[in-house]
């Protein structure tokens, strides 16, 4: 991560009043220059130093302390441990946990939700931080972290979503993340700088790594807003309208956004269109781009995109490309750029990492790979099997074509492992069978086998299971099977697993129909 600092560096010694960050707590913006960001972040590293803390947990809104508190640890070499905040109070008590967390930095007004998790054993005493009503949380415990060779390169470890409820952590270095950097903003270079606004959670690894740091190596100006003001009202709820009136107001260059938010985006803008069609009487394609007439960059990943939601917003003049990465590469693996695209792929790997294809199809990521996941770093390792398959174009190009396990990606971005939500929801005496499904969708849905044909039980079944589930995890739509799941009608393997294929295709129309 030098070139990141180096860039910092040179921007507050040759522009040192000009803006470099923008931030609303919601009430009050603050905007910080150049030298303004680097004192901060000098000042925050002081306090780290001498706190001599080895590994501290972030548990932030989108803000201007995430990020000052994200950049003072990396700049001293501390692991840094993001906490989604969307994650459960168990799988809160995990990360720290496995991570060894000594210290978790929060805002005075969470400190709370923190203080209530009793699977955190926190110090009584806070210490206040030269930061805006930033304050870091002890964590008491017998012994610090066991994972001292873990953490030794570790310059950050980043939680997956938790597939099964307890995530994983990938531990990355600096030079992992450095060259995720560099490979992208070469790939930009061509672009000039702009205003970005975080729309992703900055504890999402996408987000803390190609949105804020690229943009701050490419010269750009970081915005940030609570996540709530920008449009999330849960992991499966996404208000669209907010966002846009912070594009406008903020007048936003670029911004990184899931599938489902980009399907919001471009039917959003059909509506407008369609409203001027009745006034004139004819479509005017101009029109929507006078709403977000600034934005140069409108990147999403997370999950597979529709080919034709993309084809769609090209058509509404939304610059929007497709990308694909994960986090056990540092994030981002290929991208879709203005001066090269293809509608339908997820773009051509950058410089900075190999993608071959393996005999059965696999997507395999070489050159840029993780240290390793926390507690199993005893060897490097070489290539990431991402479990996804897809092909390369003879121009180089690559497409996903769908996954080579059973794990569900939500078009929120959310993985969810579909064996984890049916052993919760089979627990309810009514639920005989149950298959769950909803990729690329915004949530997921069901087909329910059961001997009581009161619908209203069943409702009430599913719905006491979700409350102990994460909301990206819960079943928002159900359908009754109209036999149950059995090796004899091909819907159940001889030894008891289920035939998703088969129960999905049986089932899609009415699937299809409950997502209408």
């Amino acid at each position: 991560m030098e070139k990141l600092f180096t860039a910092l560096e040179s921007r507050a010694r040759n522009y040192p009043e000009k803006k470099a960050l923008i931030s609303s707590d919601g009430n009050t913006q603050t905007i910080l220059s150049n030298q303004e960001l680097l004192d901060n972040i000098t000042s925050t590293a002081a306090f780290l130093e001498k706190e001599t803390v080895k590994c501290i947990g972030l548990f932030l809104d989108n803000s201007s302390q995430w990020i000052i508190c994200d950049l003072a640890a990396a700049k001293l070499g501390i692991t840094l441990v993001p906490i989604p905040m969307f994650f459960t109070k168990s799988q809160v008590g995990h990360l720290v946990t496995s991570a060894g967390v000594e210290a978790i930095i929060t805002l005075s007004l969470m400190k709370n939700i923190l203080q209530s998790n009793q699977l955190l054993k926190l110090d009584n005493t806070e210490t206040i931080l030269p930061l805006e009503n930033t304050l870091m949380l002890r964590i008491v415990t017998k012994e610090f972290t066991d994972k001292k060779h873990d953490l030794a390169n570790s310059i950050k470890i980043t939680y997956t979503s938790g597939s099964t409820g307890e995530p994983k952590g990938v531990c990355l270095s600096a030079q992992n993340i450095g060259a995720v950097c560099e490979g992208i903003e070469t790939s930009m270079k061509l672009m000039p700088s702009c205003n970005h606004l975080c729309v992703l959670p900055l504890a999402t690894l996408l987000e803390n790594v190609a949105g804020v740091y690229v943009c701050l190596m490419h010269g750009g100006v970081v915005i940030t807003e609570p996540l709530a003001a920008l449009g999330f009202m849960s992991n499966a709820e996404f208000d669209i309208s907010k966002l846009l009136a912070k594009i406008d107001f903020y007048q936003v260059g670029s911004i990184i956004i899931l599938p489902q938010m980009l399907t919001l985006l471009v039917n959003s803008f059909d509506e407008i269109e369609l409203k001027q069609h009745s006034i004139k009487q004819s479509i005017s394609k101009q029109y929507p781009r006078k709403q977000c007439s600034n934005l140069q960059f409108i990147a999403v990943g997370g999950g597979k995109s529709s080919k034709q939601v993309i084809k769609q917003a090209n058509s509404l003049g939304l610059p929007v490309f497709e990308g694909y990465g994960l986090s056990e590469c540092g994030s981002v693996v290929s991208l879709n750029l203005p001066q090269q695209q293809k509608i339908g792929s997820v773009g051509k790997p950058l410089p900075h990492v190999c993608v071959v294809i393996s005999e059965d199809g696999e997507i395999i990521i070489e050159g840029q790979t993780m240290l390793g996941y926390l507690g199993e770093l005893e060897q490097t390792l070489p290539r990431i099997y991402t479990g996804d398959l897809g092909y390369i174009d003879e121009d180089g190009y690559i497409f996903v074509s769908g996954r080579k396990n059973n794990k569900i990606i939500s078009s929120f971005g959310r993985n969810i492992s579909p064996e984890w939500v049916e052993a919760s929801l089979s627990s309810a005496p009514v639920i005989a069978q149950i298959a769950v499904f909803g990729e690329a969708r915004p949530s997921l849905s069901a087909v329910v086998f059961s001997t009581c044909q009161d619908t209203v039980q069943i409702e009430a079944a599913i719905k006491e299971c979700n409350e102990f589930l994460p909301d990206y995890a819960q079943v928002q739509q159900w359908i009754l099977a109209e036999q149950p799941f059995t090796p004899n009608n091909n819907l159940l393997t001889h030894n008891g697993r289920l035939k998703r294929l088969n129960i999905a295709k049986l089932y899609q129309e009415k699937l299809d129909d409950i997502y209408t």
